[in-house]
């Protein structure tokens, strides 16, 4: 990556820099090799908050690399292969200023598909779920214990129970906290 007027190192030393700043963009540009090995979520979020960054770039990504984890990164705004010219480098910050976000279609493409297919296996999922279970966990959603759903359905605490079992195997969860979650994901899917 050749350095211009708009972008400075963030380390002094004579090796090919593993973070760098686009000043005139607000960015943290951060190295794909270090991500993990040097760099880690908790370190880049609270470097970009002490040093007022508004936005992360990923670059020297090999175009044979997994992308599937890089769009967990805290404020990520664009990614640039191995490689990538300093023109494009400029194309892209400009883009990102604009607020866009500046990523290569293989990225885009990947990510699409993982959406894609987790969405597809929760679709699957909750038409498992039968209409009382539907009503059980709105319920539950709603911030219900066991008693209250009982009292409400004009059924058992054991049969509430039961179909809680039942709904927990079905949307893949061990319990009420991670069934709640669950729903605040998938609430909008589930159908009365």
């Amino acid at each position: 990556m050749k350095i211009n007027k708009h972008i400075n190192y963030l380390d002094d030393q004579k090796q090919s820099p593993l973070l760098y700043e686009a000043i005139d963009y607000n960015l943290l540009l951060v190295n794909y090799k270090t991500l993990n090995v040097i760099t880690n979520y908790e370190f880049v979020n609270q470097f970009m908050q002490q040093n007022g960054q508004k936005g992360l770039v990923i670059f020297d990504v090999p175009k044979n690399a997994d992308f599937s984890d890089l769009k967990a990164w805290p404020n990520l705004k664009g990614i640039f292969f191995e490689y990538a010219e300093e023109t494009l480098f400029e194309q892209g910050f400009k883009a990102i200023e604009q607020g866009e976000l500046w990523f290569p279609r293989p990225v885009t493409d990947c990510w699409t598909r993982q959406m894609l297919e987790e969405e597809q296996h929760t679709t699957l999922r909750t038409n498992n779920l039968t209409r009382k279970e539907i009503k059980v966990l709105k319920l539950l959603y709603s911030g219900l214990e066991s008693t209250a759903i009982a009292d409400s359905l004009f059924i058992s605490e054991a049969t509430v129970r039961v179909h809680l079992h039942k709904i927990y195997q079905k949307i893949e969860v061990k319990n009420k906290q991670q069934a709640r979650l669950w729903c605040k994901s998938n609430f909008n899917k589930l159908s009365s």
